[in-house]
């Protein structure tokens, strides 16, 4: 389980500024009540590859990632993964449970070491009671999530390998791209095995699609880092059907 801190977060640990420009929560806040929100939340550390929630679990609190990234995931009766979302600092995870008291609806793992914000609801609720603008902003970062799960799932269903994976590309160019002389380096580590449960296809399947794309000069692949060469085509393998 995560290492939970004993004490409120102390202020210098906190980049409210950075935290605004990527949290709908944070950016929704006065300084003072970001701050006053901040008093209330705890601290958790987190190691590589940990479960921080399980499917079915009953949860009664909320996260905010302030450093690393986790990936939000169900398995299939047969043990296949299926990676639902990728997460990055200033997001959001675990407010369906704290809204409605159900239990946890995916797993959520990091996927590096991680800090975060962690919110009880007995602590949480009376805040956003106070605050219904706030409270509606989270219930719209919820709807979309849910929008893009909906897109996911329908993109599974009708569209052929190499537009469902394209279009998983450009959503982590849009996420993590940074440009480099080469092209566009996408700044997240991700396996094969990975890029398959996020297609929803076996890594082999992932594998050769890969080869085909650097082959053609499409992208470079080289120990988990990709560089999009060409975004334009990668564009027209998304509208493929």
């Amino acid at each position: 389980m995560p290492n939970e801190s004993n004490h409120p977060i102390e202020a210098k640990l906190i980049d409210l500024a950075a935290l605004r420009q990527k949290s709908v929560l944070f950016a929704a806040l006065s300084d003072g009540e970001a701050w006053e929100l901040i008093g209330l939340s705890r601290q958790e550390n987190a190691s590589a590859r940990q479960d921080i929630y399980q499917v079915g679990q009953i949860g009664d609190s909320l996260h905010i990632v302030l450093e690393g990234r986790v990936k939000v995931s169900l398995l299939s009766e047969e043990g296949k993964e299926a990676i639902l979302s990728i997460l990055g600092a200033g997001e959001v995870f675990g407010e369906m449970s704290l809204f409605d008291g159900d239990p946890r609806s995916a797993t959520v793992t990091t996927m590096e070491p991680c800090r975060f914000l962690v919110l009880r609801r007995q602590t949480f609720l009376p805040f956003l009671e106070k605050r219904p603008q706030v409270m509606l902003e989270l219930i719209a970062e919820m709807s979309r999530r849910l929008r893009a799960t909906n897109t996911l799932v329908g993109n599974l269903s009708f569209l052929n390998l190499s537009a469902r994976l394209a279009r998983i590309l450009l959503n982590l160019v849009q996420q993590y791209g940074k440009m480099s002389p080469k092209g566009i380096v996408i700044g997240l580590k991700l396996s094969q095995e990975e890029l398959g449960h996020l297609v929803g296809v076996s890594r082999e399947s992932v594998n050769r699609q890969l080869r085909l794309w650097v082959e053609s000069g499409l992208i470079e692949y080289t120990q988990g880092t990709l560089i999009v060469l060409n975004s334009d085509a990668l564009f027209r393998e998304a509208l493929a059907s």
